[in-house]
């Protein structure tokens, strides 16, 4: 089951932003970067299309936590699959090698579950830059995959579509300005000598926000079939960055606990019922902790960070941290 979905991926508060728009400066793979995520466990829903819906995921909850990695590949690596240039190891074993140019990304290989995929004959489109909302392209893909000693050849489509664009709920929070990107990948597995013997399809929805470079939210939906080798395999995962599940929800807090302005330039304030609380500290949307103090000043100066989405943090010793989404202008 576990092969079959990796197969396939080789593929808060209202935020005064224009609609998100997936580009090369804000979302492309950079070497040298970490996405902490966690596997989720329930049912995603998907079910909306169009603009300004809202993608209720509330039921999902925090599995594992996972960690993924953005590196330059060795010499090897680029030998086998030719024109890569960034490989993404995905935090549950798998690494899927991307060629990044100017205006794409495109998946040139990926070693995953034990199997080997290579897009030797036909890189597979990815994403282009820019995608905006309604906007779709469909690529054609082929090469080897190599899995158990056998090799076969699979060819096929890759079709990505800006599908869906709003508000996502997800660990009852809620998420604004964001667009789905809808993958799907349709490959026919033949060997020589015995033509089409299955194919290998699946669905990936990547929620992005204008706050984070990789999706705040990714669900993939696989399915493996191969007659001769008795195999019929549908897989689910859904995985979502690990800034989502940091703290409690922001209704259950502000009734106690009052932050102000926000959005906010310079100084922030806190009032209300602060007691048992010793430390603030401010996390980017990625989860790094960017800036920290003692709480006894009842205020925080962020002049100095960079405009953009934070999660402000309140924690005491006896205290369960508390979590409050902040927008910084």
């Amino acid at each position: 089951m576990k092969t079959i979905y990796s197969l396939a991926t080789v593929l808060f508060c209202s935020i005064a932003f224009a609609q998100t728009t997936i580009t090369k400066s804000a979302n492309d793979y950079l070497s040298g970067d970490t996405v902490n995520e966690n596997n989720l466990t329930g049912t995603p829903d998907n079910s909306s299309t169009g603009s300004g819906v809202t993608f209720n995921n509330n039921s999902l909850t925090a599995g594992t936590a996972i960690t993924g990695t953005v590196s330059t590949p060795s010499s090897a690596e680029t030998t086998t699959y030719p024109g890569t240039t960034v490989k993404f190891s995905d935090g549950n074993g798998n690494d899927i090698f991307y060629k990044s140019s100017p205006t794409d990304l495109q998946i040139t290989g990926a070693t995953v579950g034990g199997a080997v995929l290579n897009f030797n004959t036909d890189n597979a489109l990815f994403i282009k830059f820019p995608t905006a909302f309604s906007e779709s392209y469909t690529d054609t893909a082929s090469g080897t995959a190599t899995y158990t000693g056998i090799t076969v050849n699979f060819s096929g489509t890759i079709t990505t579509t800006a599908d869906a664009s709003g508000t996502l709920l997800l660990d009852s929070k809620s998420f604004a300005n964001i667009i789905r990107l809808k993958t799907e990948q349709n490959y026919i597995l033949s060997l020589t000598g015995l033509g089409n013997i299955g194919t290998l399809t699946s669905t990936i929805y990547s929620y992005y926000d204008n706050s984070n470079r990789y999706p705040l939210f990714t669900t993939t939906t696989a399915t493996g079939v191969i007659p001769l080798a008795a195999i019929n395999q549908t897989s689910n995962l859904a995985v979502a960055q690990s800034t989502v599940f940091l703290g409690t929800r922001n209704d259950a807090l502000k009734k106690k606990i009052q932050v102000y302005p926000n959005p906010v330039q310079n100084q922030l304030f806190f009032g209300g019922d602060l007691a048992g609380y010793t430390q603030v500290k401010i996390f980017n949307m990625e989860g790094r902790l960017v800036k920290s103090q003692n709480i006894e000043a009842e205020k925080i100066n962020i002049s100095a960070l960079p405009a953009g989405n934070y999660i402000l943090q309140l924690s005491g010793k006896d205290k369960k941290a508390q979590s409050i989404n902040i927008i910084k202008k």
